[in-house]
């Protein structure tokens, strides 16, 4: 980038204020000559990706060129079935890096008695993006990333800090592309989520129904409406239920800290009645796990839990726009819902087919914004601590951005919708990760320079145009906004120019507009 780009004029090029962008998701691009603007603002504007594209831009945090070689070699449905068993899938790259943040690994037992929680929490949001940024288990990484948010836990909250790490080693990874039933019920034994829910402090002597409303209003069967799917007498009763699940921080028992553990002389031993069935007194344990069960097997739940997913993968708003897969998809679900089968009849739709520029698109969170960045630039593994402390740090993109890993503060789970990711602050955190990622901030000066990867043999501005919008994108832009980037290179000048040294310098600013242009911003 040149060093005469200041972030005034980078911002004038980009075009749009935070308040235009909340109005309009596009950046108007405006140079010294006359004002341009993207002639395609929203993804329905736009040349449509093919179906594999498509697949690695919601599955994959983006595609790279060896994921495409990978895309064409397999075709979508092979590539989605190789993702179905990440455990074959080789991670070398990833396993090398997590080898040195000691506590990702920790039990329970050891990370309660480490004695710097603060680092607890850094190294599993670090791993988490490391994870987004290069593990080569796309799939798995996408659906870890919906697992955390649907069953969303704030790490900053009492013991949380602590067993967070162990819940998104053994529950949310272990079970993320198995069953839903299973996720659950590990999620139920979770000491993060029993601690984050205040079931630690539900005894039958004082109920707590933190947790027995959470597992049905977000967990599973979604808000109640007039009483359907549940009442409020539903809630108490399975917060009875779930009386005495708790954790022990001591060893007992022959259990070490950190352990779940069921408190008999805790527990309400009374018969319950849960969505109209009978639960016999003197269950014990089993009657949280019968509510688990009838929790798992209601349509209800395949409903809700289908429409949190088509709202991830497909659109904004599944009720109104595709009820029919909606439909679809819950009719397979069974009793346990299985991930994998879900997934193969969500991404063999046609809807998920005609996604991108149909239902008013879907927008990058800052999370997944971030991650791309570094691989469609093919950011290199030794200067990922550089560039991980520009956006994980406490005044890093992703804090100014509203979206740093486990640090929602409800237990609803990040927003997936646009307009909660459209306003000025996210907006323009992401310019500035822009700028710093293509070497024009003050405060993050990386080794690596993207611009210095256009291979040697394009000495050309139209090509080089078309290999950085190739490489970001993975698909064309229209004919009119190529030509803005054509200009901007060349200064007024064609596609045939030759690259003199000023336009070596602006290829690096050119490659921050594309980032930022309203083709980027759209999934």
């Amino acid at each position: 980038m040149s060093p005469s780009l200041s972030r005034r004029r980078f911002l004038t090029l980009s075009g749009a204020t935070g308040a235009a962008l909340a109005a309009d998701p596009s950046a108007a691009l405006a140079t010294a000559r006359p004002r341009i603007q993207w002639q395609a603002r929203i993804s329905a504007d736009m040349p449509e990706p093919d179906l594999g594209e498509l697949m690695l831009s919601r599955l994959a945090f983006g595609g790279t060129p060896a994921d495409r070689d990978e895309m064409r070699r397999l075709g979508p449905s092979g590539w989605m079935e190789a993702q179905l068993k990440p455990e074959a899938i080789g991670d070398g790259m990833v396993d090398a890096y997590l080898a040195v943040l000691p506590t990702v690994e920790m039990s329970a037992t050891e990370l309660l008695s480490h004695p710097k929680p603060a680092q607890i929490i850094q190294e599993l949001q670090d791993a988490a993006f490391h994870r987004m940024v290069y593990s080569r288990r796309r799939l798995l990484e996408t659906m870890v990333e919906f697992w955390s948010d649907h069953l969303s836990i704030d790490i900053r909250e009492k013991y949380a800090r602590v067993f967070k790490t162990v819940d998104d080693r053994d529950v949310v990874r272990r079970h993320a592309l198995g069953t839903f039933r299973d996720l659950l019920n590990a999620s139920a034994h979770s000491p993060a989520m029993l601690s984050y829910l205040d079931n630690d402090t539900n005894t039958k002597k004082k109920p707590n129904e933190n947790y027995g409303r959470e597992i049905m209003e977000l967990h599973t069967l979604g808000v109640a409406v007039n009483g359907y799917p549940y009442t409020e007498a539903d809630v108490k009763e399975v917060a009875r239920c779930f009386t005495g699940w708790t954790y022990q921080l001591r060893e007992a028992d022959g259990k070490p800290p950190g352990s779940f553990v069921f408190q008999r002389g805790q527990h309400d031993t009374g018969a319950k009645t849960v969505l109209g069935q009978t639960i016999p007194a003197g269950g014990g344990e089993i009657d949280g796990q019968s509510v688990i069960d009838i929790l798992c097997r209601h349509q209800a739940t395949a409903r809700y839990v289908v429409t949190k997913l088509l709202r991830r993968l497909v659109c904004d708003d599944p009720l109104t726009d595709c009820p029919a897969l909606v439909e679809a998809a819950a009719a397979t679900w069974g009793k346990d819902g299985s991930v994998p089968t879900l997934l193969r009849v969500i991404l063999a739709s046609p809807e998920f087919a005609a996604s991108f520029g149909r239902f008013g698109g879907k927008l990058l969170r800052p999370l997944d914004h971030a991650a791309r960045m570094l691989r469609v630039l093919g950011w290199p593994t030794a200067e990922y601590p550089n560039a991980a402390s520009a956006i994980l740090g406490g005044r890093g993109m992703l804090a100014g951005a509203g979206q740093l890993p486990f640090y929602w503060p409800t237990p609803d789970g990040y927003p997936d919708q646009k307009e909660s990711w459209m306003a000025s602050a996210p907006t323009i955190e992401r310019w500035n990760l822009a700028l710093a990622l293509c070497g024009a901030s003050s405060s993050f000066k990386p080794k690596y320079l993207p611009a210095t990867s256009t291979p040697p043999e394009l000495t050309r501005a139209g090509p080089v145009v078309d290999h950085w919008i190739g490489r970001i994108l993975g698909r064309p832009m229209l004919a009119a906004d190529r030509a803005v980037l054509v200009d901007y290179l060349t200064s007024g000048g064609t596609d045939g120019d030759s690259l003199t040294t000023a336009m070596r310098d602006r290829i690096g600013a050119m490659i921050a507009l594309i980032l930022d242009s309203p083709y980027f911003l759209w999934r």
